[in-house]
């Protein structure tokens, strides 16, 4: 039989803020049409909307080698460094998981190397295939900043999928063999649904 007297304990392990009702969306972002968006996912965390951003850093699956994640960390610090003096936000995306203290599992960035950045996007790619983290690195970070945390699953659909087409027919502003930093002339917009996980990335000039 159980001990009555025994106190038990309970740990909270995390909180995560429950959304704004004043904050929600009237549009259904899963029926916004899929040539106008750079994105879509059904995986998203945060809340709102983040315009004016010309910039993507993006860690392509071209040469994506595990070994060098801490050398793509050092690389993004510096892309990073040069926007924050330009003012610039940014959308950061790559495979893995952003943050991890583990360079096997995704690029070991601190929240210093990344500050600029309004959306941050975990991908997939065939050979490497981590669980997401859901932005649980950044967690404080994400909520304090009001930052987008999307996942891309590999299996892509209607609803979850990045349009690597058309980023890859764009010459990029910088490029090495691992980061391919593009800029836009006209801004996108990041839309998010929090309380529907739902997240958007307008191409740019969309709205």
């Amino acid at each position: 039989s159980q001990d009555t007297d025994k106190k038990h304990a309970f740990y909270l392990l995390q909180i995560r803020p429950i959304v704004d009702s004043k904050e929600q969306f009237n549009e259904n972002l899963n029926e916004l049409p899929k040539e106008d968006l750079l994105m879509r996912t059904n995986y998203a965390l945060g809340q709102g909307i983040a315009s004016e951003i010309f910039d993507i850093v993006y860690v392509s699956g071209d040469n994506f080698n595990a070994t060098q994640n801490q050398l793509c960390a050092y690389e993004i610090d510096k892309i990073n460094k040069q926007l924050t003096q330009e003012g610039r936000n940014y959308v950061l995306i790559g495979p893995g998981r952003w943050g991890s203290s583990d360079p096997w599992l995704g690029i070991p960035v601190r929240w210093p190397n990344i500050a600029s950045a309004r959306l941050i996007v975990e991908t997939s790619l065939n050979k490497y295939q981590i669980d997401p983290s859901q932005g649980t690195h950044f967690f404080q970070n994400l909520t304090s900043f009001g930052v987008h945390y999307y996942t891309i699953p590999h299996a892509q659909d209607e609803r979850n999928f990045l349009d690597l087409d058309f980023l890859n027919g764009i010459e990029p502003l910088y490029e090495d063999k691992y980061l391919k930093h593009y800029r836009f002339d006209e801004a996108m917009v990041v839309k998010t649904d929090g309380k529907k996980g739902v997240g958007i990335l307008t191409k740019a000039g969309g709205n």
